[in-house]
């Protein structure tokens, strides 16, 4: 029997973000249903977290994608579920506007959301956090911006010719941080490290 269309294009974002995890040590996810209509996604990359008015450095971060009956002409219903410290994410909103077209992949669309996490992209603008917003404003002026917060590409994998994967080198050290108020003290790094997620469902 013929797939439906969605079924179609639910089956393509699967074997995406199939494709994607094996091409980035900092992306893992659960599927739900088949083709899967949910994702639980695990980043892994470093990005910035407030506690009170000190600002520290955590890597992980977890959210949920769901592909709606509007979905592609929609973009996936997005749940951030873990604190962060960004001009365009505030838990559990994320701005997708400047982002989301209906030819994009969920697999890109992580990618992109990742990118956000490392202050590689974001928009002062029109902010969903304001706080986050004006100091970033602020650092955008200095002297030695902190941003981005880490440099390393998402799809971080190289594969031999064999597809033996290579060693990944280490990450670099993350930035000094200055604290969210320009009077305040030096952030300290978060405690949380660098932490996986839940493996994919085959």
């Amino acid at each position: 029997m013929a797939m439906m269309p969605r079924d179609r294009r639910l089956d393509t974002e699967y074997s995406d973000m199939r494709q994607l995890v094996r091409a980035s040590s900092m992306v893992t996810f659960t599927a739900h249903g088949l083709p899967p209509t949910r994702y639980d996604v695990v980043l892994t990359c470093r990005g910035l977290v407030r506690n009170q008015e000190v600002l520290g450095l955590s890597a992980h971060h977890e959210f949920t994608l769901t592909l709606g009956r509007s979905f592609p002409l929609l973009p996936p219903e997005i749940v951030w579920k873990t604190p962060i410290f960004h001009p365009n994410i505030r838990p559990p909103r994320v701005c997708t506007g400047d982002i989301w077209y209906p030819g994009m992949s969920v697999a890109e669309l992580c990618v992109q959301l990742c990118e956000l996490v490392q202050y590689k992209s974001f928009n002062i603008y029109d902010p969903l956090d304001s706080g986050a917003a004006r100091w970033l404003g602020i650092n955008l002026e200095a002297d030695e911006p902190v941003v981005p917060i880490d440099p390393t590409p998402v799809r971080d994998l190289a594969f031999d010719l064999d597809l033996r994967p290579r060693a990944s080198p280490p990450p670099p050290a993350g930035p000094d941080l200055p604290s969210a108020e320009p009077d305040l003290p030096s952030a300290e790094p978060d405690s949380t490290g660098r932490e996986g997620g839940p493996d994919e469902q085959a």
